[in-house]
């Protein structure tokens, strides 16, 4: 099991976007808006389309991701990663779609300035595809794990109706995962890195959380908001940092 990490240099907000194929009211741009809806994604008019992220400036990328999208568990992708032209990741695999969302994990962090991802879903009972949300970028491991204390769940949206006999007629209207990370090892030296995902979290921006990034199925990841509590040092001297978080899904 590798240690936690957070995506917080998302290059899809300041890339250039570009994709062969856009709705007229769904541009591949509508992916710099933090909003997981539908109605803010990029959708494609086919069923196999190429978005590319030519990154502002050379930079790292270990995670592509894509969420709340209306992919089926049959899509594929192909993730090209280059530099200068030069092809330093070329890979072509399931996207292990769960719940509407799936990641990449690159082997290591490459240093380029192109990323471009076609996605193939023909079988797509809507005859199109929806990617409101997605994550291009570096990620950021602490040197020790969190606590055994984390926990997740669920935040409901349930309309509840109860008849005069007293039976209960529940809908659902959305369901967003979440986490709550309890971390008592971070090193001094990494509250600086601490701090700066608090701020870029504080201006509304998602942010990538993966349990496991070395995990097989990374079915448990979360992209959304992140809300953190003070920065603590309950162990004196030593070289340990307390903090803990809040990781709520996008909807």
């Amino acid at each position: 099991m590798e240690n936690c990490g957070l995506g917080y240099q998302n290059a899809v907000l300041s890339a250039v976007l570009s994709a062969d194929s856009a709705a007229a009211t769904l541009p591949v741009t509508n992916l710099t808006s933090p909003q997981g809806n539908p109605a803010y994604a990029w959708r494609a008019d086919v069923t196999t389309a190429t978005l590319t992220v030519a990154l502002s400036q050379r930079g790292g990328v270990r995670v592509v991701s894509v969420h709340r999208t209306n992919l089926t568990a049959q899509a594929s992708w192909r993730i090209v990663v280059s530099s200068a032209g030069n092809v330093l990741h070329d890979a072509t695999q399931p996207m292990a779609i769960v719940a509407g969302q799936a990641v990449c994990v690159l082997p290591a962090e490459l240093q380029c300035d192109v990323v471009a991802i076609t996605i193939a879903d023909p079988g797509n009972p809507d005859g199109y595809l929806s990617i409101p949300l997605a994550y291009v970028g570096p990620l950021w491991q602490p040197v020790r794990n969190f606590s055994t204390d984390s926990s997740s769940g669920f935040n409901l949206g349930v309309d509840e109706v109860t008849a005069l006999s007293g039976a209960e007629f529940p809908q659902m209207r959305w369901i967003q995962r979440k986490a709550s990370i309890a971390h008592q090892s971070y090193g001094a030296a990494e509250t600086a890195t601490l701090r700066e995902i608090q701020r870029v979290a504080a201006v509304g921006e998602n942010i990538l959380f993966l349990p496991d990034p070395g995990a097989t199925s990374q079915e448990e990841a979360i992209f959304g908001r992140l809300s953190g509590g003070d920065i603590g040092n309950p162990y004196g001297p030593a070289d340990r940092r307390s903090w803990t978080f809040t990781q709520t899904e996008r909807l």
